[in-house]
């Protein structure tokens, strides 16, 4: 290795460089072909086997590979294809760009080559995708903040992003369609009779505890008219034929001659 003879003026000189470099304005951080503003990012067919990547946002593109100029940012689509052989990479920067997309960006995403004009295709939103163009995995995804100081109206754009290629739906793909208007017959809303459980045994009504019972009925069948012997405390109301009971003056008398008798008796 060559000899350090004069460390203070290599000391210097790296401070004048060091000065110098920090006096350039800024600039972008490398002259990516494309960078953009991401707001969807859909990998085909899947994330794991992606071969084709849909990228939606606001898109700024180098104009001049000498004085690293870019145009103004738009809104729009980009379509791109893996070469074969390179999926692993595509899908590692494809992923890159998707953990990218926020709601409120502090960085422009660059991909493609270095200064290189890129001749891929900034779709209008909405149309159709057409065929992709080829992927350039140039040098990786490389931020920006200022990319002749595109950037910061790229993220101040409001681009909506419509999922899938635009919105167009392949003519191949088959619509599944809506159900018949009219329901099958539904079955009869008649429920079947439930099988008729063993009838239960039925308990004697009991007569009316208030009356008893007549044993015999009338010529045609009806209960006699006679009056029911009324239940009363103390005593049993039984049923039978009534005997004509004597008056009551007849009786007292009768009790009077008694005692009469009686008490001649006892006189003597």
């Amino acid at each position: 290795m060559p000899r350090v003879t004069h460390p203070v003026s290599i000391g210097l000189a790296a401070i004048v460089v060091a000065a110098l470099a920090a006096a350039r304005p800024a600039a972008a951080s490398y002259p990516c072909a494309t960078y953009v503003v991401p707001s969807l990012v859909e990998l085909q067919p899947s994330d794991a086997g992606a071969t084709r990547v849909v990228i939606h946002g606001a898109f700024i593109q180098l104009t001049s590979e000498t004085a690293a100029t870019y145009g103004n940012p738009k809104c729009g689509v980009m379509y791109f294809e893996c070469v074969a052989g390179q999926e692993a990479m595509c899908q590692m920067q494809w992923l890159e760009l998707r953990d990218a997309v926020s709601a409120t960006p502090h960085f422009c995403e660059g991909f493609g080559g270095w200064n290189v004009l890129s001749v891929a295709t900034v779709r209008d939103e909405g149309a159709p995708l057409g065929a992709p163009d080829t992927w350039d995995l140039g040098m990786g995804i490389a931020q920006g903040v200022y990319v002749d100081n595109k950037c910061p109206p790229a993220m101040q754009l409001v681009c909506p992003a419509s999922a899938g290629d635009g919105g167009v739906v392949d003519a191949a793909t088959p619509i599944d369609a809506a159900p018949d208007a009219a329901p099958d017959i539904a079955p009869d809303a008649t429920p079947d009779a439930a099988p008729m459980d063993d009838a239960a045994p039925v308990t004697d009504v009991a007569p009316p505890t208030d009356a008893a019972a007549d044993p015999k009925g009338g010529s045609d069948g009806s209960a006699d008219a006679g009056p029911m012997l009324a239940r009363r405390s103390g005593w049993c109301a039984v049923a039978g034929p009534t005997r004509p009971s004597l008056p009551a003056g007849v009786l007292v008398f009768g009790a009077m001659v008694l005692v009469r008798r009686r008490q001649r008796r006892a006189g003597r």
